[in-house]
């Protein structure tokens, strides 16, 4: 392909946080260098065609079509397009004050369809048709995919039992087995086996005692009768969560009600 360039700028809207500013695109003869050179701006420039090598504060990185690359602020960098096989990229400038996702931030070469996807729109033609605004959008939904990415692997990442425990800790009163394990995507038998050998306890008696515990702040601190509380925290039969309450704490709610009762009225006394 023979060789161009084109650019085009954006109208300056100083836009907060993420300010497209120019962009353009360029078919490189081989072995075309540009640089050394440093820019106040970031730049992410996308490779269709070809292939070469960008080196920044003296490390080189070979990036090839599919990769895209990204130039920091204040960063010494050189690009050299390769001898048989020269790059052909489309390339915007931007400024920014967000944090960036981990995807930029973290590597200088890069792929992603999130990526992809931007820069085909860039590399259409129709500059003359889009203005700052246009740009901006497209770069700041790029910006969300790749958050999004970034809070689903990390989401994925996290231990499975941590997960279930802070699930139980926020859905005691509605929250099933089961449906820790389905969320999970763990088999029942398998998720209650790894619970156990990390908590000692089966799911089912962490949710009962979770609930009891509950159940117990809002009888002795908020006044709740048992049959209020056996309520709040999931149990629709007031008998099975006597039960449940006294296997676990040796007495009845209404002995521990009275208990506490007596507890206050002697320090009311005392005082």
């Amino acid at each position: 392909m023979k060789p161009y360039f084109t650019h085009f700028f954006c109208q300056n809207l100083s836009l907060p946080h993420l300010s497209p500013l120019m962009g353009g695109m360029q078919q490189c003869r081989p072995g075309y260098t540009f640089g050394p050179v440093m820019r106040e701006y970031y730049i992410i420039e996308y490779i269709f065609r070809g292939k070469g090598e960008y080196t920044a504060n003296g490390v080189c990185h070979k990036a090839h079509a599919g990769e895209a690359f990204i130039i920091r602020p204040y960063e010494v960098h050189l690009l050299r397009a390769d001898e048989e096989d020269p790059w052909e990229y489309v390339w915007v400038g931007f400024t920014c004050d967000l944090t960036l996702p981990k995807l930029l931030s973290e590597n200088y070469v890069f792929s992603d369809e999130a990526v992809t996807d931007t820069f085909s729109l860039f590399a259409d033609g129709n500059y003359e048709k889009r203005d700052a605004t246009d740009y901006a959008a497209a770069l700041y939904n790029m910006f969300v995919r790749l958050y999004s990415k970034e809070a689903k692997q990390s989401k994925n990442a996290e231990d499975p039992i941590d997960r279930a425990i802070s699930i139980i800790q926020r859905e005691y009163a509605t929250v099933t087995v089961q449906e820790l394990a389905d969320c999970l995507y763990l088999n029942r038998s398998y998720f209650g086996a790894q619970f156990k050998k990390k908590t000692g306890k089966s799911p089912k008696a962490y949710i009962d005692e979770r609930r009891l515990s509950v159940a117990t702040m809002m009888m002795s601190e908020l006044g709740y009768t048992a049959t209020q509380a056996a309520a709040a925290v999931g149990y629709s039969d007031v008998m099975c969560f006597s039960k449940m309450y006294k296997r676990h704490f040796g007495i009845s709610p209404r002995e521990s009600m009275r208990s506490r009762a007596k507890k206050d009225s002697r320090t009311i006394v005392l005082k």
